[in-house]
């Protein structure tokens, strides 16, 4: 028994220094902690940068119902030494530092709340490797590639507030023009969006917002017509990705359209 308690300590150990060693700091890092579930994808790049994607999340439970509130940041960090800070893009007061040490990374936040994370959701902890090789939900490694542009400020993220897992919200559109929104979710999931006001009900030609949906690594959950992604004004599935999902919310016909659109998460 002891022997075999033993060989099980030297695998466990072997596993571990292979992880720390092959691939040097390339890799997925998972964090879990009393609700919280993060993981950190990592990829070395040229001129001692690194591509980071960030995903926590934080569960808790009503009325029997699993609930989430989430956040996600990525962008490029400098590596100096065994240190790296990451300014994640869009967000000019986000700064989130990185210590490395063998197969694992020590992440410290600088504030929280200035991340645009949901919620009781933080990124704070030490995060263990699991896997040499990262995830960043797309297909070509490219930190700079995107199904939908967002290199406009008409980008949202939707958080729910504590104990609800639903949320609405109100907007404006303007024709030729789309306002992107941002939720996370876990592979599993359920999410229900519904145009309550603005969308086309009769046939006429006003009040026609739709949306369509864009996961995590690119593809669209609602399907596809030819080759654009599918537009509705509701629309209900589970999902199999876990990560930010973008709903793009877009005018048909009107030159403008005011809206309220419903977004719940079970």
């Amino acid at each position: 028994m002891l022997k075999i308690i033993g060989l099980k300590l030297v695998v466990l150990v072997f596993v571990g220094y292979a992880l720390s060693q092959t691939g040097g700091k390339t890799g997925t890092y998972d964090y879990k902690d009393s609700g919280i579930i993060n993981e950190i994808n990592i990829q070395e790049i040229e001129g001692n940068k690194l591509r980071v994607k960030l995903y926590a999340s934080y569960e808790y439970e009503v009325n029997g119902n699993i609930n989430v509130n989430v956040g996600e940041v990525k962008g490029i960090a400098t590596l100096n030494g065994n240190m790296a800070v990451l300014l994640p893009e869009e967000m000019e007061d986000c700064e989130i530092a990185l210590k490395f040490s063998g197969n694992k990374i020590i992440v410290k936040p600088k504030s929280e709340s200035n991340c645009g994370f949901g919620l009781n959701v933080s990124a704070s902890g030490t995060y263990t490797k699991t896997s040499n090789k990262p995830d960043f939900g797309d297909s070509d490694g490219d930190s700079n590639s995107d199904s939908t542009s967002t290199q406009n400020s008409n980008v949202e993220r939707i958080s729910f507030a504590k104990g609800k897992s639903s949320a609405v919200i109100s907007g404006i559109i303007l024709k030729g023009n789309e306002k992107t929104y941002l939720i996370g979710a876990r592979a599993g999931q359920t999410i229900e969006i519904k145009i309550t006001e603005g969308g086309r009900t009769d046939g006429g030609e006003n009040n026609d917002a739709v949306f369509h949906i864009i996961a995590p690594d690119g593809s669209y959950p609602m399907g596809m017509a030819g080759e654009m992604a599918e537009f509705d004004t509701g629309w209900s599935g589970k999902l199999k990705k876990t990560g930010d999902y973008k709903i793009i919310v877009g005018t048909i016909e009107s030159e403008k359209v005011n809206f309220k659109m419903s977004v719940s998460i079970q």
